[in-house]
């Protein structure tokens, strides 16, 4: 009797056991995500086969040994207010992976073909969290390369500590503005002296150059203008170049406004664009902020004749959220399927493939990084943070979907921005006018519609 009771006990004992590891490993699972295989893709835009030559890598010519896995660090805002934006940069990153897998992986100087595995880090759209995914990535999980987010203050945490670790950080979409020659301005991530981290994006200085040409083009012309960003050293430092961009083309800044990212309250805000006469906004907020700003405008009853927003405007679900109010409004790209560089024209048709026909401005700048990271790679022939960082740094990289990239001495890489507006569910670009599908509507009154 006494020798059943116990192996009851026993049993209960291991059962227990158990549930608590496979509780614990969840845990452990909860902020990281490890992608090894493709997101699902039509035939049509799958890559070229192998015996092709694919943008972003070299020929191959049949079957290879296989070696280990290279295991890439992603850090991306999978929650929080920037994760609209970052479900995009994440399905190009996860995209750009399978398409160089699909080609067989990267060949190494040991004669072997290797398979890229992502491992994703959620910065929970925070700077401190930024920083802290990277320092697990470094020190729990040993990883010395990674992808980036698409903001430039957590990456700029995130930059700070890959560089206590020696650990390389392929970063795309952050200011690459140099600091002041008198030092009062710090710059972003050209200002940072960074040795172990390089970047592929506009300067804040030269961003606003979209938002003027997106209203030169209004076949209704204005004069008085409002800057709304958020209060960081990111919208801080595009705020005032911003405002001294529309002032140096002899218009009028009546109103400039900060705010706290996630406000749930803009009434003071927009008052007060009311009350200055302002015919323009531009801009800089993250999708969720967008929603709401532009749901209380509905809600006032006022709107401006030209809304321009950077960051926030340009997702999908943006204009999903706010349906035919998104009409009118405008917004920056990195990108443009209709570019005439490799692969763009396919890359985007496998994103509104998955994304019920919508397109996007985005993915082919994360998408190009990812691809000049594995060229780097491969040149470098080792999977080492170092080897790898020199490749890129004046490394030039033809073919990808942003066209031939070439970075300075530096690490730093420079892309042209474009203007958009939506119409109707669609993207028309504005702005540069070799790509321009058209001219800058007016922002109808609510009541008009």
């Amino acid at each position: 009797m006494r020798s059943k009771k116990l192996l009851v006990v026993t049993l209960v004992l291991l059962a227990l056991g158990v549930l608590s590891l496979a509780f614990l490993t969840a845990c452990g699972e909860e902020e990281t995500t490890t992608t090894t295989a493709a997101p699902p893709s039509s035939a049509t835009t799958a890559p070229p086969s192998s015996g092709t030559t694919v943008p972003g890598g070299t020929e191959t010519t049949g079957a290879a040994e296989m070696g280990e896995d290279l295991v890439i660090g992603v850090i991306n805002s999978m929650t929080g207010v920037n994760a609209l934006t970052g479900a995009e940069q994440k399905w190009a990153q996860e995209k750009a992976a399978a398409d160089q897998n699909a080609k067989g992986g990267i060949k190494l100087a040991d004669g072997k073909m290797h398979k890229v595995v992502l491992k994703f880090y959620d910065d929970k759209s925070s700077d401190t969290e930024a920083a802290a995914a990277m320092e697990k990535a470094i020190k729990s999980d040993g990883i010395k390369i990674l992808l980036s987010s698409n903001t430039t203050p957590y990456n700029q945490a995130a930059a700070t500590v890959a560089e206590q670790y020696q650990a390389y950080y392929h970063i795309n979409t952050s200011w690459i503005d140099e600091a002041s020659p008198d030092g009062s301005f710090p710059g972003f991530i050209g200002g940072m002296n960074l040795k172990w981290a390089s970047d592929i994006f506009e300067s804040a200085a030269e961003s606003g150059k979209v938002a003027v040409g997106g209203a030169k083009a209004m076949t209704e012309p204005i004069s008085k203008f409002a800057v709304l960003t958020e209060n960081n050293p990111d919208g801080v430092g595009f705020g005032d170049s911003t405002k001294a961009r529309l002032e140096a083309e002899g218009w009028q800044v009546v109103a400039y406004e900060k705010f706290v990212e996630g406000q749930k309250d803009f009434s003071s805000i927009i008052l007060k664009f009311k009350n200055a006469g302002v015919e323009g906004i531009v801009t800089l907020i993250s999708p969720a902020d967008g929603i709401t700003f532009v749901k209380q405008l509905k809600e006032q009853g006022w709107a401006p004749k030209y809304m321009f927003g950077y960051k926030g405007f340009w997702p999908v679900e943006f204009m999903k959220a706010l349906g035919p109010d998104s009409d009118y409004i405008c917004f920056d790209g990195f990108w443009t399927e209709t570019y005439p560089y490799p692969y763009a024209k396919e890359l985007g048709q496998a994103f509104r493939d998955e994304h019920n026909g919508n397109s996007s401005v985005s993915v082919g700048l994360p998408y190009a990084a990812a691809q000049i990271l594995f060229m780097a790679i491969e040149r470098a022939g080792v999977f080492e943070p170092g080897p790898v960082r020199d490749e890129v740094f004046g490394g030039f990289f033809p073919g990808t979907t942003m066209g031939d990239i070439q970075y300075n001495e530096e690490g730093i890489a420079h892309i042209p921005f474009l203007a958009f507006q939506w119409i109707g569910g669609e993207r028309v670009v504005l702005y540069p006018e070799q790509f321009a599908t058209g001219k800058t509507q007016t922002f109808k009154p609510w009541d008009q519609r």
